[in-house]
């Protein structure tokens, strides 16, 4: 099993958006050595990860879970409402590429 380091990622993440860690701190009411504290530790508190997820506008837990096999099990009742959006979107998709396909035809006097 590959082990997430939780920190890596929260460092990862601020070094690809060049963000400072002194205005992540100010978010978080934290001293700025806080963050590098963070960045250095393979684990942290949920509520702690939580926080920074709020302050980033990231979703952290989002990646650890697609870092997971996509055979494992999970709530889905939690991705349901997305889960019927990409259905209706689909469907949408389906029946706009045949009217595409219908209106084609119809310019081209081809059937």
């Amino acid at each position: 099993m590959d082990k997430i380091h939780i920190g890596n990622m929260i460092k990862n993440y601020i070094d690809s958006k060049n963000l400072k860690r002194s205005g992540i701190a100010h978010l978080l009411h934290t001293p700025n050595t806080a963050i590098y504290a963070y960045e250095k530790r393979d684990s942290l508190k949920t509520s702690t990860v939580m926080r920074i997820c709020h302050a980033l506008k990231y979703n952290f837990f989002m990646d650890i879970a697609n870092s997971l096999p996509q055979e494992y099990e999970y709530n889905r009742s939690l991705s349901v409402a997305k889960d019927v959006l990409i259905e209706q979107q689909n469907a949408e998709i389906t029946r706009l590429n045949n009217e595409n396909n219908l209106l084609k035809e119809l310019i081209t006097g081809k059937k």
